[in-house]
């Protein structure tokens, strides 16, 4: 197993960049600060189907045969629906407010599905996100926890990214003392790479708050998930 870990660390936060992989040759971790890949537009369902008729015939295929004629309808519609739908999601809206309650108690929800999309080769990644939260006086539901790593990861954006903007949400938008994120992806711009075995995965994770200073309250949640 081959690791490459990179940090950085602010006064706030934590976050740790890995690849697990049974690769044994170089591997590359570019390391991006949280930042956003704004859409200037309203996405345009239009150009788009004629931007992927443009792409087949690029690729020297026929558009209007018997198992492309809807090609460019599908494939309009997972972009839309499922890709990129994160842009019309406010991800404070989408954890909500919440409700009151004392409990200070480590809340963990693991494994929940997560993908984006790579700009570079616009490629999706997909894997699990893990993440807890130290309550501040509020607790949220499941469900809006995972529609704001929705709203969050279904953009044109980076693993890396991401790790950090959920972490953040929990504590800027969720008034939580602190918050981890923890995500294990498949990248297919790496698995689908020259020489790739096609086993790699990578790991970031993420600490804010009293997670970032606190390595009882890490080691508590990497027990969790069985880390």
């Amino acid at each position: 197993m081959a690791s490459v870990p990179e940090k950085c660390c602010g006064f706030f936060w934590r976050c740790d960049v890995m690849i697990d992989t049974q690769y044994n040759g170089a591997c590359d971790v570019h390391h991006h600060s949280p930042a956003e890949i704004r859409r200037i537009r309203q996405f345009d369902p239009a150009a788009f189907e004629m931007a992927v008729g443009s792409l087949l015939m690029a690729c020297g295929i026929e558009i209007d045969a018997a198992h492309t004629s809807r090609t460019a309808q599908r494939v309009r519609e997972l972009w839309q629906k499922r890709l990129l739908d994160g842009y019309d999601v406010d991800p404070a809206e989408a954890l909500g407010v919440g409700f009151d309650d004392r409990k200070e108690d480590m809340v963990i929800i693991r494994s929940i599905a997560v993908h984006g999309v790579c700009p570079h080769h616009l490629l999706p990644f997909r894997g699990v996100a893990h993440v807890a939260y130290l309550p501040g006086g509020r607790l949220h539901g499941f469900g809006r926890i995972a529609r704001m790593i929705d709203a969050i990861s279904h953009r044109f954006t980076y693993q890396e990214w991401i790790t950090n903007e959920i972490a953040t949400a929990l504590v800027t938008h969720g008034k939580a003392r602190g918050a981890a994120c923890l995500i294990e992806a498949e990248q297919l711009c790496l698995l689908m790479g020259e020489n790739r075995r096609g086993d790699e995965r990578v790991i970031t994770q993420c600490y804010v708050g009293e997670f970032d200073h606190n390595a009882q309250a890490r080691n508590e949640f990497l027990r969790a998930i069985n880390r």
